[in-house]
């Protein structure tokens, strides 16, 4: 943005910078060509003065002499001419009164009147400057003085102004843009770079980042009282949600510990009980990983690294022997892929994984439901597949945001946290969990975690 903003300033800064010395390019030329105009005048004059008598006389001798020396002095040659524009004396031969800028001098002189200041003189023009000027006496014009003054050394001065004019140009332009033009840019966009940082800051979690408005320009700092607002309400919003998780364990860790009270003493009576304890101890595990999510948004992994590995494909196997049975009843189709042996942190609770997956898999998606286990460098990865309609490209990047669901899906039972405990779970061995359209169509969601590099196959 910046080099677009200077690439519209700078053509702005050049042109109104062209438009301020034109005025002065036209004054070195006019003031030069002034100068000399004035210098050649009184010349003329001067020979008008001395023409007078001869003129009357007739005798031109002596004012053919001044001419010749005029001309050895100055390189400019002179002549006169009477009333009739007959050349009575001159420093060369050959003049020729008809040449039009002669002629045009002439006229104007023989009439008693000042022929005009010829124009500025321009490097690229070239020519002779007529200078004349009238023999007067007693009111009458007798003859004319004309000068026909060459103007290289005048237009070499004007070149020099004008190359000179050029360089203060060129240096002065780059420092507007050096020393004005970047210095408001910079100023301009400071808080667009502001906001644009504290952007990046609130998509990697950091939801009490806000930005300045101290002495914005009124537009800027209404922008940045709106971030300032929206970030507010995205961190209030995450910690209402961290507040109902932290609370909905809570309020469940009481009655469960409660129930499971109750059903130990039913367990020595009923086997059915020993299985009801089982799912006791398992939703005792759920509230403990929904504290988990609610204290943290960067879980890390927690491993103490002192209990044996975890065939991660073995236990999803034993996994799915039940979950046939549950698609069976439901008339959906499993099917169990590739299952590569790999080992992974103990503490991983891939049963609740799976069950998260396959029951999105089963409301969400649409069967056949695939499901494998592979290796992909140092990950071991979980998979599973289903043939559904899939997401846009904009939800994938937000499976496993807290509360966040479809909207093809709204309006289903659920809540939303299923994917957000599965990406905490993953998280918390070091590994993540990826969102993805398959070839086909569909949906995959992988669950990537590091492969333990001890674990012998």
């Amino acid at each position: 943005m910046r080099r677009r903003l200077l690439q519209s300033l700078v053509p702005m800064v050049v042109a109104l910078a062209i438009v301020a010395v034109i005025p002065l390019a036209n004054f070195i030329a006019t003031s030069t060509s002034r100068t000399l105009f004035l210098s050649r005048s009184n010349d003329a004059d001067w020979f008008a003065t001395m023409a007078e008598s001869p003129l009357q006389t007739g005798d031109i001798a002596n004012l053919r002499e001044l001419a010749v020396r005029y001309q050895e002095l100055y390189d400019t040659p002179v002549f006169v001419v009477d009333v009739d524009s007959r050349v009575i004396a001159t420093s060369v031969s050959g003049v020729d009164v008809k040449e039009e800028d002669i002629a045009a001098a002439l006229h104007s002189t023989l009439a008693g009147r000042l022929p005009p200041e010829p124009p500025a003189l321009w490097p690229w023009r070239s020519g002779e400057m007529i200078v004349s000027r009238p023999v007067v006496n007693n009111g009458s014009v007798l003859g004319a003085a004309v000068l026909r003054v060459p103007t290289e050394n005048a237009r070499d001065q004007v070149q020099r102004g004008l190359l000179l004019l050029l360089g203060g140009l060129l240096i002065s332009i780059g420092a507007i843009i050096v020393g004005i033009v970047r210095p408001i840019t910079r100023w301009v966009l400071r808080p667009l770079q502001d906001l644009d940082n504290a952007t990046h800051q609130i998509t990697r979690g950091a939801l009490d980042t806000r930005v300045s408005t101290d002495g914005r320009a009124p537009e800027l700092r209404r922008l940045g009282d709106s971030f300032n607002s929206m970030a507010l309400s995205l961190h209030q919003a995450r910690q209402r949600e961290r507040e109902f998780v932290a609370d909905a364990s809570h309020q469940l860790r009481t009655p469960l510990t409660s129930a499971r009270i109750h059903i130990e003493g039913l367990s020595r009576l009923s086997p059915t009980a020993r299985f009801a304890l089982s799912d006791i101890d398992r939703l005792g595990r759920i509230v403990q990983r929904l504290s988990r999510l609610a204290g943290s948004d960067r879980p890390s992994a927690d491993a103490e690294g002192n209990e044996a590995a975890l065939d991660l494909a073995q236990a999803v196997k034993e996994r799915l022997v039940g979950w046939k049975a549950v698609y069976a009843a439901d008339d959906l189709e499993l099917i169990i892929g590739e299952m590569v042996p790999g080992g992974v942190a103990p503490e991983l609770e891939v049963d609740d994984i799976l069950d998260v997956l396959l029951d999105n898999a089963s409301k969400y998606g649409a069967p056949p439901v695939e499901v494998s286990v592979t290796r992909d460098g140092t990950e071991v990865v979980l998979s599973v597949r289903d043939h559904g309609l899939g997401l846009g490209s904009r939800d994938l990047k937000k499976v496993g945001e807290r509360f966040w669901r479809s909207a093809h899906h709204r309006e289903m039972p659920g809540t939303g946290l299923g994917l957000a405990i599965v990406r905490s779970e993953a998280a918390r061995v070091g590994g993540r969990v990826v969102a993805r359209p398959p070839i086909g169509g569909g949906l995959v969601i992988e669950v990537r975690v590091p492969l333990l590099e001890d674990y012998d196959v």
